[in-house]
Formats: C-alpha cells, sequence, structure tokens
C-alpha cells in the first residue's frame, strides 16, 4: 500500500532542495540552470553568485541579436541544440526565455529581452519553447511581468493601466502558454500593488482565462510572503529557505483549509512538472553532443541576425584589400551580458586570430582600451598614423563588459569617450571606415554612421567573431532586421528609468515604435530596418476579400534584383483606423523570411483575421475588433511603406461603445490623463519606509540609526565575503545588495545570514528589541544545529 504523503512532506517539495535542484519525488527531482542563450549549470547547488564557476557550454548569440533575425525557424535551430546540452549536462528546466518588453533602452539586462515589439516577441518566444520542449527539456518564461528596469527591481511597482497590460505586457506571455511549457517565473517586481509572486492575476489570468497547468516558479530570492503566494497560485520557491517558509505554510494550513487546498494543488502540479522531464542522462543520444558542432550553429545564428544599417559600396571587403582592424574588441571580443546568464564558453572566437583565415593583409591594432572611458593616447595615435596606410578601416564600437549587466541600468546611450574620439580622428585620415557595433542594445550610432559602412553585431555569441568576418567579406549575406528602434539619447525615448518606489508606465501603449511612429519622433535607425548585399523588387499586393469579416490572404511577388543571393524579411503592418479608440499609426501583424537566388521571384503570402487588427477593450475587458478602415502595408520597415491596400471590418463587435476622449488621442504626444486611462487614483511615486520589514533594503534601513548601524553592519561583511574576478563586477554585486531585500539576501548568503537572523534584525530596526534579540539567538542556534 502506497504511504499517505502528509500536508508537510507536500509543502516541504514548494521550496527548493538547494540553489538549483528540487526536492526529491520517489527518488527523482528537478534540476534547473540558467540560460537563455546558453547553460549556466553551476559547479555547486548552493552557489547562487557563480562564484565556483559554471560547466563549460556553447554561448549562443543573446536575445537582442536573435530578434533581428525575424526568423522562428532560426530560433528553433538554438532551442533544439540548446535542448540537446540539457539533456547531455542533466538540466531537466532551462531558465528562459526572457520575453520582458523593452520598454527603455536603458534597461541594463535588454540583451536578454527579444524587442520592444509584443507580437515579434510573441512568434519568437513560442518558437524558443516549442523547440526546447518537443526535445524533453522543460523551460521557464520569464520574468512575468512588467520588469522593465533593472533600477530596485526587487521593490519597485509597475504602475499600468489594464489595456495597455494586455496589448503590451501581457501578449508574449499568451503566445507563450499556448505551448505549455514546463514553468512559468514570477519576477521580482510589484505590479499594481501586488507583488508578482503573489499577484490575483496569477489565478485569473494564467490559470483560469488561459488554462496555465504548470508550475509557477519564483524568480530566486522573490518570494515575499509564502503564505500568500501559494493562495495565489505561486507553486515553487526557489532557491531553499532551509525550511523558514515551509514551516509558515505548515503552520498556516492547519487553521485555514484554504491554504491546506493551496498546497495539495501546487503538490501536484510539482510532482506532475517532476515526472514529466525526467530522462536518461546515460543514453547514447545525450552523450554525443558535439560542442564544436554547436559552436559552428552558434556561428551561423549569428551571421543569419547581425543587421547592416550602412553600405555605401564598402562592402563586401575583398582578401586583396589592405585593410586595417581597429579597436580593443578585435583581441578581447564582446560576445554576452553580464550577470545570471553568464556562460562559462567552449572556445571563444577572436577577430585577430581568424583574420589570416579571410585576408593577404592581417592587421590588427587596439586603438581604445577597455579600461575607464577608453581613450589612451599612444593606442590613439597608432591608429590615427597608420590609417592612411589602409585601402580601408574595420573599426569595432560596441560597450564593454561593465556597461551591459543584470542588476544595473545605464545612465546613457552613448558609446564610451575614447570610442568617440577615434572615430573622429580616423574620419579625418581615413573615410573609407566600416563600424561594427558590439553592444547588447541601443547605442548612440549617430558618430558610427559617419563613416561608409555599418554592422550592428550586437552580442553575438562565442563564434560571433567569425560570423561578422563572414559577413564583411562576403561569405555570408546579411539579412537582420533591427528588433528595436536606435535613437540618438535617452531623452528621445518617452519613458524614463526611475529611481521612484512606484514606476508609471504612462506612455501606455506608446512603447517603441508605436510612440515614434504615431507622433512622427526622428530616429536613427527605424524597427523593422536593414540593409543586405542584394537588393529586392516588391510588387502586386493582392487581397483576397476587403472586407475583414472572414480571414483573407495578403500576397505579394519579392524579387531579388541584386547579383548576390541573399534573405529578406517581409514585414507586414497594419495601419490603424480612425476611431474614438487611441491606438498607434501602424503595427507589426506579420512577417515571413525568406531566401532568393539572384532574378529568382517568390510569392509570399500571409492569412489576416480580424483578430490582426484587434486591441484591448477595458469596458469589454477583452481583445476587440474595431469596426473601419484599415491599410495593409507591406514595409521595407516601419517606417517605409512599400505596398498598401485598403481593407474594412463592416460589423461593429456588439460589446463596443464609444469611448471618451483623452489626452491620447491627441496629435501631440501628452500623457496628462494617465490617472484616467488607469481608472483609479494613481499611489504616490514613494512609498513608506516604517514599519521596516523583511521586504525593506539596507538602502531604506538606512532611514534609522539603528538601522544605519546594521547596514553598515551588512555592508562590512559582503566586503569581506563578496570577492569578484574584476573590480567592476564587485562592485555591481554590492550596489545589488544595497538594493536588495533582506529577504532576498538571506536566501542568497548560503546560510551566512539565516531567515530567523533576519527577521531579528528588522525588529531591531524596528526597536522591538527583545523579540528581535530573541530571534537572532535562535537563528544562529539553529543554524549551528542545521
Amino acid at each position: 500500500m502506497k504511504k499517505e504523503v502528509t500536508i508537510e512532506e507536500r509543502a516541504t517539495l514548494l521550496e527548493g532542495k538547494n540553489v538549483w535542484e528540487t526536492h526529491s519525488h520517489e527518488g527523482r527531482n528537478l534540476f534547473m540552470a540558467d540560460g537563455p542563450h546558453g547553460l549556466r549549470k553551476q559547479r555547486n547547488v548552493n552557489d547562487h553568485l557563480g562564484s565556483e564557476g559554471s560547466e563549460v557550454a556553447i554561448c549562443y548569440p543573446t536575445a537582442s541579436l536573435l530578434a533581428c533575425s525575424f526568423d522562428t525557424e532560426l530560433i528553433k535551430k538554438l532551442g533544439t541544440h540548446l535542448a540537446e546540452e540539457a539533456k547531455a549536462m542533466g538540466v531537466n528546466i532551462v531558465l528562459g526565455p526572457g520575453i520582458n518588453i523593452k520598454r527603455n533602452p536603458l534597461c541594463g539586462r535588454n540583451f536578454e529581452y527579444f524587442s520592444e515589439d509584443p507580437y515579434l516577441t510573441a512568434a519568437l518566444g513560442a518558437a524558443y519553447v516549442r523547440a526546447v520542449e518537443d526535445k524533453g527539456v522543460g523551460v521557464s518564461v520569464k520574468h512575468f511581468c512588467c520588469n522593465n528596469q533593472e533600477t530596485f527591481r526587487y521593490h519597485a511597482d509597475s504602475i499600468v493601466d489594464e489595456r495597455t497590460l494586455h496589448e503590451i505586457y501581457l501578449k508574449a506571455f499568451r503566445a507563450c502558454i499556448k505551448e505549455k511549457p514546463a514553468t512559468l517565473m514570477a519576477s521580482y517586481n510589484r505590479l499594481n500593488g501586488f507583488y508578482t509572486t503573489e499577484h490575483p492575476m496569477l489565478k485569473t489570468i494564467l490559470r483560469k482565462d488561459w488554462g496555465y497547468q504548470g508550475v509557477l516558479v519564483s524568480d530566486w530570492g522573490a518570494i515575499s510572503n509564502r503564505v500568500a503566494a501559494v493562495k495565489s497560485g505561486l507553486d515553487l520557491e526557489m532557491p531553499s529557505s532551509q525550511g523558514y517558509h515551509t514551516q509558515e505554510l505548515i503552520k498556516e494550513a492547519k487553521v485555514s483549509d484554504e491554504v491546506r487546498v493551496a498546497i495539495n494543488e501546487s503538490y501536484q502540479r510539482v510532482v506532475k512538472t517532476i515526472d514529466a522531464y525526467q530522462f536518461d542522462s546515460n543514453q547514447d543520444e545525450e552523450k554525443s553532443v558535439s560542442l564544436d558542432a554547436h559552436h559552428e550553429v552558434a556561428r551561423n545564428i549569428a551571421s543569419e541576425s547581425m543587421v547592416l544599417l550602412k553600405n555605401e559600396g564598402i562592402l563586401p571587403l575583398r582578401a586583396q584589400e589592405k585593410v586595417l582592424f581597429v579597436g580593443a574588441f578585435t583581441k578581447q571580443f564582446r560576445y554576452q551580458g553580464g550577470g545570471s546568464s553568464f556562460i562559462n564558453p567552449y572556445r571563444v572566437e577572436q577577430i585577430e586570430n581568424n583574420l589570416i583565415n579571410y585576408t593577404d593583409y592581417p592587421a590588427c591594432i587596439e586603438g581604445y582600451t577597455l579600461e575607464g572611458d577608453g581613450f589612451d593616447k599612444e593606442l590613439y595615435q597608432e591608429a590615427i598614423e597608420k590609417a592612411g596606410l589602409y585601402h580601408k578601416i574595420v573599426l569595432f564600437l560596441g560597450l564593454p563588459l561593465p556597461y551591459e549587466t543584470e542588476g544595473l541600468d545605464r545612465p546613457n546611450l552613448d558609446l564610451p569617450l575614447g570610442q568617440e574620439r577615434l572615430i573622429k580622428g580616423l574620419i579625418q585620415v581615413n573615410p573609407n571606415i566600416v563600424c561594427v557595433v558590439c553592444s547588447g542594445s541601443v547605442v548612440n550610432l549617430t558618430l558610427p554612421s559617419l563613416g561608409k559602412g555599418l554592422l550592428m553585431a550586437y552580442l553575438s555569441g562565442e563564434a560571433g567573431a567569425l560570423a561578422i568576418l563572414d559577413i564583411l567579406y562576403g561569405k555570408v549575406n546579411p539579412s537582420g532586421r533591427l528588433a528595436e528602434t536606435m535613437i540618438e539619447s535617452a531623452a528621445d525615448c518617452n519613458t524614463k528609468i526611475t529611481r521612484q518606489d512606484r514606476v508609471y508606465y504612462d506612455e501606455a501603449i506608446y512603447v517603441g515604435y508605436r510612440y515614434y511612429e504615431t507622433f512622427k519622433k526622428p530616429v536613427v535607425y527605424p524597427f523593422g530596418y536593414g540593409l543586405s548585399y542584394s537588393t529586392f523588387a516588391y510588387r502586386d499586393l493582392s487581397i483576397s476579400n476587403r472586407i475583414l469579416n472572414q480571414p483573407i490572404t495578403v500576397s505579394c511577388f519579392v524579387k531579388n534584383t541584386g547579383s548576390f543571393a541573399g534573405k529578406t524579411v517581409v514585414q507586414l503592418y497594419i495601419e490603424n483606423n480612425h476611431s474614438s479608440v487611441y491606438k498607434p499609426l501602424r503595427e507589426l501583424r506579420a512577417f515571413q523570411k525568406i531566401h532568393l537566388e539572384p532574378s529568382e521571384e517568390k510569392k509570399v503570402s500571409f492569412t489576416i483575421t480580424k483578430e490582426g487588427i484587434a486591441y484591448y477593450d477595458v469596458n469589454a475587458h477583452a481583445f476587440l475588433s474595431n469596426a473601419g478602415e484599415y491599410k495593409i502595408q507591406i514595409c521595407e520597415n516601419v517606417s517605409h511603406v512599400l505596398l498598401e491596400e485598403l481593407v474594412a471590418l463592416v460589423e461593429e463587435d456588439p460589446r463596443f461603445v464609444e469611448h471618451p476622449k483623452t489626452s491620447y488621442h491627441k496629435v501631440q504626444y501628452d500623457t496628462s490623463d494617465f490617472r484616467v486611462i488607469y481608472g483609479k487614483e494613481l499611489p504616490p511615486e514613494t512609498m513608506k519606509r516604517r514599519p521596516f520589514t523583511m521586504d525593506s533594503t539596507i538602502l531604506h534601513l538606512r532611514a534609522s540609526l539603528l538601522g544605519l548601524i546594521i547596514g553598515s553592519l551588512i555592508m562590512s561583511l559582503a566586503n569581506k565575503t563578496v570577492k569578484a574576478p574584476e573590480k567592476w563586477l564587485e562592485v555591481v554585486m554590492k550596489k545589488t545588495i544595497q538594493e536588495t531585500p533582506i529577504r532576498s539576501l538571506a536566501l542568497m548568503s548560503d546560510g551566512a545570514l539565516p531567515l530567523m537572523v533576519a527577521s531579528g534584525i528588522i525588529d531591531l530596526c524596528n526597536w522591538h528589541l527583545i523579540r528581535g534579540i530573541k530571534k537572532i539567538v535562535k537563528g544562529m542556534h539553529h543554524h549551528e544545529v542545521v
């Protein structure tokens, strides 16, 4: 007879065994590893920060570059190979993909996310999920949701109106949920007053409306109130709380039927997932993974995604030309971002080492450094003196690793000063310059655009240097398209990174190109922009029916009119109708990447339904299609319409009612009616600091004298224990510690700060001295016994 599982055993399964593993069920458990563009399997299961290193794995291009492929089949290729490596390493769940919308270009984690556009993000994210899951490996779709800045990410409250939430920030999650991912990860931040780990929408939207039956897992250290979280449907807490939160659940379950039922439901979901994602790591298929072959796959993916932004007849290069390669990145290639996704790569290719395979005159100098502002007088002078001796210059630019990392937002979009000075100097000596930019997100490209060629390489993974050379020398015809808008300055963006406790998303639906196009704001390069060594001609847009009440077929012919075989991305946008509902000028609704030989022509077809023109209606609390005339547009990019035809939806949805005019209907951008569209009073931007709670940070505690002393002691301990291989990383980690809730610091301290002790510290800061001392003594004693 099977032994009855106790409530204590059920509750225990709902928190991690350590940092990366779940507890076992019938001898089986789940091992999780960070993704999403490679595996970071920690060598020590109790190592949260990665200080003890991770297993060697292929570092594929980051999501910011992958999205520029506009190619779901390419994303599936990545997912398949990533899953094969996961099986070989014994990883059951890959923590990815990251599908948060790029709300602001300064977000330090934007390199992990696909796009500013929810449709593109949804299509690529769903392809990623399907590919990994089809190989028997689970994913963790993250971070749910509205986690759009690193500043105060542990407690900031994203204030988002209902329509914007559904139209912009939930759309990609909904698409990924349809692919039945193993898990979905709740983010650190609050959303409209609730921590996402205990948000009502976990039940109302995820479970009820979308029918999600997988496991909801916390981001690491994101749990604020464990009882509230499990009641809301958050199943699994990661990492382990060493039983602290489990005891809270068990205690509450003894007096609450609701908690007992919630524990049982979560237990069943976790058990089902453990059973579903087991595999034999000794199978020949898993043992035979060739990292050399996967390295070549990473190279191919990178070369299919990079975006050629400018080419005034200077590319492709020829082997016989004398070309001077300049930049510190030619010797220390920038290929990934910092933080939890940092991969221990199999083999990082360097530009300098591979030039001999592409040119008869390999020449490489630094020109700047990767330290400080990058300016070095001797390196600068050497580059200026040699520039005139070569036919052409390839100048590598971009952001050094300290500029882009999890936990830290960027202060501006500028390249380091030393690089800017070098561009200006080289242009005066030799105008035949191709700039290659290596960064994870938007940078100011006005200076690089002074050259005759410009290639946006993003963070292209360990084989990215080869992919760049393949493109520069014409072995690969570039076919990437920008998945985000390139602007000159952060001031040009209508959103801001704020240090307020509450972040007003008052731009509403006008995110990314929806803002720039609708309000006719100048940009450096628009969304969807990209060049090729070929040219393409579009003709004969055909619409099967001009009435959208039924699905219609949209088609056109595309011809390669150049001398290179190549790929292009056919982009279909819909220009919105005139209505009492405020809407962006146009929105991406379909895309298709096709390959064409010289002079080859293909017919490209799309199916468009009335859902393709849908918006989220706050009166009906559902997506509606609004009657009126729309334009179907085939575009080269969001700003350049090639072909267009009018269609109409003639029958209004019976649930539709006229919307009152607000500032969002104006021709000029005006957010003054944010409170109106939010639907209730806006909470103050600054939250109450006292009384202190386990959600308080060291920065918060410093508002009191005792808190200042205790915070200083904690930071003193951190200064002694937090060691990083590079000084900049140490600075980032210590800054992050100051902005991290005390509860999360305890969870990530590997026992150095037990949760009971942390709770005692909070009591002390609130002047509950006796209670605080008792907890500290009890917590330290329990820790020693354990």
